[in-house]
């Protein structure tokens, strides 16, 4: 999910927002004061309820924003990378630069989500009915009460035990601690998220047959799981064949680099045609990486600019290129590059640029080790 909206660095992680999760909060608010507020709270004007239904919804994103951080922080903690928390219509994703290393890291990574809204939906309960007794307007109960109620929906829906969801994360956490094969437990836990997300469409989809239109919530949340699950199946019959093979068994050294201060026109010209290659790294002068360019972005600087335009104006920065490091494992590559034939990965040691991994190469891999008996890939 692309972010449009950044927020900035949170505990060390980069946040940010699609704008869909604008959406989100408009509804929330609309449902609020057109329909739920005036029935628990009456006497009070459609300002008022408007007011109160946007404040909601912003708690709302909130709520998701610190269930997205309560991973982030026990990834870090575990030693994992987070590239960047993103939220949505739908909820959030936390893409995390790695893997877990044992089961129980990836239990308490997966179930941190669910503990903290499970914690704000029991608070802002608690803090309703203390307001309460002490005599609040009805309306500021009814909204924290609310907002304590979908808190801890938000928990319980995503504790099912299916894939993507952080209920299939603990479910595969605790096949993989009984069987030992973290991707043959990711496999199960998908087959379960693909089940999880058709009964919710199917149930979505009956619902707005009967003329319900929370019913294409559903079918949309159902849709959006089976299609996840269908990602991460592919990625983890992926890790399965590429075995044990490392980066530095794959990685070339890259026929051609771009300097970041080199004008588009001169590289055109002089240095790209010395390969066939479509991507390039992008080094400083001291050779450390900057990040890639790409042919395709280049052609779409203007003939008449390329003399003036330099390649660091025109690059993939960095913060968004695959990194990777000589000794390890090249499936942990593919969770953050997916196999394609214009994506590169660059390889570093000690901030210097080594080498480059390109999706032809993963793909090159995966199918050799078809052609090697069972358990005996590279």
């Amino acid at each position: 999910m692309k972010q449009t909206i950044r927020f900035g660095r949170i505990s060390g992680v980069e946040a940010g927002a699609n704008w869909s999760l604008l959406v989100l909060i408009l509804l929330v608010a609309y449902g609020l004061a057109t329909a739920v507020l005036p029935q628990l709270a009456p006497g009070h004007s459609s300002g008022v309820y408007w007011t109160a239904g946007v404040v909601c919804g912003l708690l709302i994103a909130g709520s998701l924003l610190l269930h997205e951080l309560a991973h982030s922080v026990v990834a870090v903690r575990a030693g994992i990378p987070v590239q960047r928390i993103t939220l949505w219509m739908l909820g959030g994703a936390t893409v995390l630069d790695g893997e877990p290393a044992s089961p129980r890291t990836a239990f308490w990574v997966a179930a941190s989500g669910p503990l903290t809204s499970l914690g704000l939906g029991v608070g802002s309960g608690a803090i309703a009915v203390l307001l309460n007794l002490a005599g609040t307007p009805r309306l500021f109960v009814m909204a924290l009460w609310w907002l304590g109620i979908m808190n801890v929906f938000l928990a319980v829906f995503n504790l099912l035990p299916g894939l993507p969801l952080d209920g299939g994360r603990i479910l595969r956490a605790v096949l993989w601690w009984r069987s030992g094969d973290r991707d043959r437990a990711a496999l199960s836990a998908g087959r379960a998220g693909q089940v999880i997300g058709y009964l919710l469409a199917g149930l979505g989809f009956a619902e707005w047959l009967s003329g319900q239109l929370t019913g294409l919530w559903l079918l949309m949340i159902g849709f959006v799981i089976v299609m996840s699950v269908g990602t991460e199946s592919r990625m983890t019959r992926l890790r399965i064949g590429l075995g044990r093979t490392t980066v530095a068994e794959v990685m070339s050294r890259p026929a051609v680099t771009a300097y970041v201060a080199m004008p588009v026109e001169r590289f055109v010209t002089e240095v790209a045609p010395r390969t066939p290659e479509t991507v390039f790294p992008v080094v400083d002068l001291d050779g450390a990486p900057t990040g890639t360019v790409s042919l395709r972005r280049l052609a779409q600087v203007p003939a008449a600019r390329r003399g003036d335009v330099r390649i660091a104006d025109v690059q993939r920065p960095l913060a968004d290129v695959p990194l990777a490091r000589p000794e390890e494992l090249l499936a942990d590559l593919v969770t953050r590059m997916p196999p394609a034939t214009d994506e590169l990965a660059l390889v570093t040691e000690h901030g210097r640029l080594v080498g480059v991994v390109r999706g032809q190469d993963i793909d090159r891999v995966v199918q050799l080790n078809a052609f090697r008996p069972l358990g005996q890939a590279a």
